[in-house]
């Protein structure tokens, strides 16, 4: 997290020194990141969520079929 403000900070400073549009493109790019992190975010507990509901319809294994699919493989 920490990175992320120190960019915030970059931007502020160039916005102080006169420099808004490279200030923009900083601010524009954390926007960006943030976005694409929290939409990989949300696909990645859709799939685990998914995969629980999956495995929750299957019926229990037995320790004797895991000790055959062992010997089999």
């Amino acid at each position: 997290m920490h990175t992320f403000t120190e960019l915030r900070q970059f931007a502020d400073d160039l916005t102080a020194l006169g420099d808004t549009a490279t200030a923009a493109l900083v601010r524009q790019a954390i926007d960006r990141f943030s976005t694409w992190k929290l939409e990989a975010g949300g696909r990645l507990l859709e799939r685990a969520l998914d995969k629980r509901r999956k495995h929750e319809h299957e019926p229990p294994r037995s320790p004797y079929f895991n000790t055959c699919v062992l010997a089999i493989t």
